[in-house]
């Protein structure tokens, strides 16, 4: 998450509330700033004591808005911006919703990838029945994108959920395609063809081709097929969710439970912006750009734009030309056993039979090693970006996804598919578990790339077989 960590001089810590008690409700909400971890007994102080601290709340959310600053600090009103939604507080709806009209990176500063994960769920669970301030933020130009985006979702699932009536919807939806601005290149428009989508409103299809047509809608971020996909889904099966990951289009629940696992709540050392998605230690997020994909895959020259003197991507500190520079024989090395080759003549993803990812479902083996390496790292691809699961690098995420779902294609033959299943009766869901054997997999072949030598007769694999059979769930949730 990309959440920028601002501190005020009326700070308190967390050790606070074990030395001094009991505290007003301006000193819970400022002991609620805290950096590098979440500070659980502030917010269990805050719900104990929700009907004093909620109108304080609203103050400063109105003081923020009027003047770009607070007396709590901006961690503070993220969580407590979490906190109301939790507590389904109406009385919140509005002053929120004014809050998210602000501008983009006063925005930034206070609920930072919040912005595209939770605010949709935030304003359904604190609705109070009237969709207006709703619609003023999707038709504000001057609104964040994201922000608006989310914002038709949210209206979305207000509608599926009976909230709002499905007729009032639709005609806003249809009024958007007139008067949504901008045209191009607004992330907006996601949104609203989403919408669109999800409710089945097979009346709107020919404008949502024409805003593909115009490229109001960037193919980068949903192809036509995708959405009548997901239109045909909600036609086919209308008392069925859309096809989003769970939880997705719920409204935002417990905040510690939800929050717990956010980089922003983690200690610096164990992630920053420049950590891989994995966690890996000092791994690189250039470093996930293909270096360890199985022989078969497309070549990819992850040092492409690396000249010899500049710094090593590895994160060493030396000069490329005497760090990794010539390494690449090693790392063609690693796993090659993890390969799945192609079918001489590749199948196309509606051949196949396969059209969508989902980390949650195994995929049949057949069809997924049926199709081509690329096809295989856009679905995973597709499958984050309509999940809104960001990562620094989304290509290298998706790499390492497909080198571990190809992994446990091969079954027995190697230990991944026995460690997932294991991490998975352990606790984790089986997106996690692909995560926790990505992070093994990540550090595996950090570890190769910085040896100075690997010998002819060594099987780089043994160290990577020991690694997953030490791994467990408990391990990998603690590492952040």
């Amino acid at each position: 998450m990309t959440f920028r960590v601002m501190l005020c001089d009326h700070q308190i810590p967390d050790s606070y509330l074990s030395k001094h008690a009991p505290m007003d409700p301006l000193q819970i909400l400022q002991a609620l700033n805290e950096r590098g971890r979440l500070p659980v007994e502030p917010i269990r102080e805050a719900r104990a004591k929700r009907e004093v601290i909620v109108p304080l709340v609203l103050q400063e959310i109105d003081e923020f808005i009027a003047t770009g600053r607070t007396r709590i600090g901006e961690d503070a009103l993220f969580l407590a911006f979490h906190l109301l939604g939790e507590w389904r507080e109406t009385a919140a709806y509005r002053p929120l919703a004014s809050l998210l009209r602000l501008p983009s990176d006063t925005l930034e500063a206070v609920l930072g990838d919040a912005k595209t994960v939770t605010t949709h769920r935030v304003m359904t669970a604190v609705f109070d029945g009237d969709p207006a301030p709703l619609h003023a933020i999707i038709r504000d130009e001057a609104a964040d994108e994201f922000v608006r985006s989310r914002m038709i979702q949210a209206l979305a699932m207000l509608t599926l959920s009976g909230a709002v009536p499905r007729a009032e919807t639709t005609a806003f939806l249809r009024d958007c395609y007139d008067r949504l601005q901008p045209r191009e290149g607004c992330f907006v428009w996601d949104g609203w063809q989403y919408a669109v989508a999800w409710l089945g409103l097979v009346e709107l299809k020919p404008l949502v081709q024409e805003a593909f047509a115009r490229g109001w809608i960037d193919p980068s971020w949903q192809s036509f097929q995708d959405f009548e996909d997901d239109l045909n889904h909600a036609v086919a099966h209308p008392d069925a969710p859309p096809l989003v990951p769970d939880g997705e289009l719920t409204p935002f629940g417990d905040t510690i439970a939800e929050l717990k696992h956010w980089a922003c709540f983690q200690p610096e050392t164990a992630h920053n912006d420049e950590s891989d998605v994995f966690g890996g230690d000092d791994l690189d997020c250039d470093d996930l750009a293909a270096p360890w994909l199985p022989n078969d895959l497309p070549k990819r020259n992850p040092f492409r734009h690396v000249g010899r003197n500049d710094p090593c991507p590895c994160g060493s500190g030396e000069k490329f030309k005497k760090c990794c520079l010539g390494k690449d024989e090693l790392i063609a090395r690693v796993d090659a056993r993890s390969s799945v080759p192609p079918a001489d003549a590749p199948l196309r993803l509606e051949d196949a039979g396969m059209t969508r990812y989902d980390p949650l479902i195994p995929p049949d083996p057949e069809r997924w090693s049926a199709l081509g390496e690329q096809e295989q790292i856009d679905l995973v691809a597709d499958y984050h970006r309509h999940a809104r699961l960001r990562a620094p690098n989304a290509n290298a995420h998706a790499v390492i996804h497909v080198v571990v779902e190809r992994q446990f294609a091969l079954g027995d033959e190697i230990p991944v598919r026995r460690t997932v299943q294991r991490l998975m009766s352990e606790g984790l869901d089986r997106h996690e578990a692909i995560h926790a054997v990505g992070s093994v997999l990540a550090g595996h072949i950090h570890d190769l790339v910085r040896r100075a030598e690997v010998k002819a007769d060594e099987d780089p694999n043994t160290a990577y077989y020991a690694a997953l059979a030490a791994l467990t769930a408990e391990e990998w949730l603690r590492s952040g």
